[in-house]
């Protein structure tokens, strides 16, 4: 599938299994339903996503296109990487690890705790990128010390979302590529339907934070940072690919919502880069 990035401007029933699996839950769970209960997020939310349990959502057929999608999607977001350094804030999970040092990226990966690197052990230890540990929200570099900062699978897991983008964009020179989940999209039935996405992916969702776009933008702007490219993944949510697991019936739907511009208006969730005012830009690299 090819990914959309865009310049950014503010501005009958089909018998499947999986539904009358679902139409069983909610018939036995009928309060469950309705009330999410949502627990305390987290300051280190790597340990999480590096995990083999989380790595196992993404295996199959069905997971490996989604992670081309986001792997094609970010790339075309950074652009030239060749001898570029960048930080990849826990990026333990290591979905595009291989990727960026291909790219010819100077990668160093951040974890909140040593075992977040167990993914990633290879080309550490290979010495293809550095890893490195500590808090998210006092990151250990200082001001401006990569050209390129990422962080995905992070920002809608963190407790303190203001805090932790600042501290990305005070140690990046040029640019952040961060990814969110999106208000406008079925993330709007988030508390709604939190039981319900546990349940099929068997446990293993965290709560997550929604966020209007334009509470991103405003966060943005409040480090010296404009928004100037998105790309929105997908339109139908990740954990119905899961379940039905027919990856060339996902295609389809997701290329039909490309073609009449759904995917544009409410993907989810949202790849974005922002890049550093020009005048800021440019002190930074004066200094």
């Amino acid at each position: 599938m090819n990914v959309l990035v865009v310049p950014f401007h503010a501005g009958a029933i089909v018998h499947l299994p999986f539904v009358s699996h679902i139409m069983h839950w909610l018939a036995a769970h009928p309060l469950s339903f309705f009330m999410a209960g949502i627990s305390a997020l987290s300051a280190a939310p790597d340990i999480v996503s590096s995990s083999d349990e989380y790595a196992r959502r993404f295996r199959g057929a069905v997971g490996a296109w989604q992670l081309r999608v986001q792997n094609t999607a970010l790339l075309k977001l950074l652009g030239s990487g060749h001898n570029v350094p960048v930080l990849d804030v826990g990026g333990g999970h290591g979905q595009y690890t291989a990727e960026l040092i291909a790219h010819g990226c100077q990668l160093t990966v951040l974890g909140s705790a040593p075992e977040t690197s167990r993914r990633i052990q290879a080309q550490v230890s290979a010495g293809k990128c550095r890893f490195e540990t500590g808090d998210f929200m006092r990151l250990p570099f200082p001001d401006r010390a990569f050209d390129v900062v990422i962080s995905t699978r992070q920002m809608a897991h963190v407790d303190d979302p203001p805090a932790f983008l600042g501290e990305l964009c005070r140690v990046a020179r040029r640019a952040v590529v961060i990814d969110f989940p999106p208000q406008r999209s079925f993330n709007i039935f988030n508390r709604l339907l939190f039981p319900l996405k546990q349940k099929l992916e068997n446990g293993s969702t965290r709560p997550y934070t929604v966020f209007p776009e334009a509470d991103i933008e405003r966060m943005l702007l409040e480090q010296g940072f404009h928004v100037t490219s998105r790309a929105p993944l997908f339109c139908t949510p990740m954990v119905l690919h899961r379940v039905v697991r027919w990856v060339g019936l996902i295609r389809l739907v997701e290329w039909g919502c490309r073609l009449l511009g759904l995917t544009r208006c409410m993907g989810s969730p949202i790849l974005l880069r922002a890049d550093r005012q020009e005048a800021d830009a440019v002190a930074g690299q004066a200094t």
